[in-house]
């Protein structure tokens, strides 16, 4: 996911280098699934989670990566399950950040 520059979030200034491996990682799968023909959607959160937050019932899609957003890990996890109850998005990935 790109950050609001345009490069990805990782080459944002700022960004953690502690987190390279992980982004890279999500980065090589995410290559692997544009490949296939499998129908498939990539979510991940715009930022990091709120380690410590409650369940707001609210999140918003994402135009870019922002490492300043925090959604819950609840927030998030209803963003996962209503693509999967309702579908909207299809070979893409996707970013959800906090309402």
């Amino acid at each position: 996911m790109p950050g609001a520059s345009g490069v990805p979030l990782m080459d944002e200034p700022g960004y953690p280098n502690e987190y390279r491996d992980f982004f890279l990682g999500h980065a090589a799968g995410l290559d692997e699934l544009r490949t296939c023909d499998l129908d498939w959607v990539y979510v991940a959160p715009a930022g990091d989670f709120d380690h410590d937050g409650t369940r707001t019932g609210r999140y918003l899609p994402a135009d870019h990566g922002d490492m300043a957003s925090r959604i819950t890990y609840a927030d998030f996890a209803i963003a996962l399950l209503d693509e999967v109850d309702a579908p909207r998005h299809h070979r893409v990935a996707i970013s959800i950040r906090e309402a």
